[in-house]
Parts: structure tokens; C-alpha cells; sequence
């Protein structure tokens, strides 16, 4: 009967921790809301719970048509957190330590998935933060390949 309780008691400790690190995410999400105007979210929440040196793929399908605001948002305590964009051949398309920033503007010559890799730097700290990615799209000026806006 002992095992029991001490196993109900790690349940509930392990949901515990498991809801307020999404709660924190979702904090993290709404914070940065805004980053992308004037674009509408899709809707979706894209965010991890990751360690120092920690890596997080998330799926993306992008629809021809439509131009697409990436941003990334990360915990200050992750340090620099960076993202690549893979297509559907594993080809990078995107990394944004080629030009520092933490959202990238594009739309799609043809409807195709996407994988949008998220990676935390390694430090010498046992750290653990929030990182999210915040998608968005509207209507283009004009619709090419793949490329920056």
C-alpha cells in the first residue's frame, strides 16, 4: 500500500511541474504576440520546455499563396537561442545565425511541410527555459519560391 501512495504522489508532482513549465511557455507565447503584426497567428501553439543544448523540431505546413512570418522567442536565460528551416528534402532553406535576427519573412512557390529546428546553445550552466515559435501569414504582394521578404 506504501508503493502506492508514493507512486499516486510522483504522479501528481510530475503533473504539477508538467503544467506551470506549459503555463510558463504560454506566457511566453502571448508576450510575444505582437512580434508578429501585422500578420494573423495561425492559431497554433509551438513551444518546448528545453535544457541548455537542447534541441525541438516543429512542423510547419505552408499553403501557396500566403507569406509566412517566423519568430522565434526564447527565456533571456537560454542565452541565444537560433532556429533553421529545413524543407521537405531536409535541405536548409533558412538559418538565422546567417543573419542574427529571430524571425524570417517568406512565402512558397508551391504548398510543401516544412521543419522548423529550434536549438539552445550549450553553456557550462544546467539551465532550462521556454522557447516558442510564433507563425504567421497573410496575403502576399506578389508569390515566388522560397525566399525572404
Amino acid at each position: 500500500m506504501n508503493t502506492v501512495k508514493k507512486t499516486v504522489s510522483l504522479l501528481f508532482l510530475l503533473s504539477i511541474i508538467t503544467l506551470t513549465a506549459s503555463a510558463q511557455c504560454k506566457g511566453l507565447v502571448k508576450k510575444n504576440m505582437a512580434r508578429l503584426a501585422p500578420f494573423t497567428h495561425n492559431g497554433q501553439l509551438n513551444s518546448a520546455s528545453l535544457p541548455e543544448g537542447g534541441v525541438v523540431d516543429f512542423k510547419l505546413t505552408c499553403y501557396t499563396g500566403l507569406t509566412y512570418r517566423l519568430a522565434l522567442a526564447a527565456d533571456p536565460v537560454l542565452g541565444k537561442v537560433s532556429f533553421r528551416v529545413l524543407d521537405e528534402d531536409n535541405n536548409e532553406v533558412y538559418n538565422s545565425n546567417d543573419d542574427n535576427t529571430t524571425s524570417w519573412d517568406f512565402n512558397v512557390g508551391s504548398s510543401q511541410e516544412l521543419t522548423v529546428e529550434i536549438s539552445v546553445p550549450l553553456t557550462d550552466k544546467s539551465i532550462r527555459g521556454c522557447v516558442a515559435l510564433l507563425v504567421g501569414f497573410k496575403q502576399p504582394k506578389s508569390v515566388g519560391g522560397l525566399r525572404p521578404m
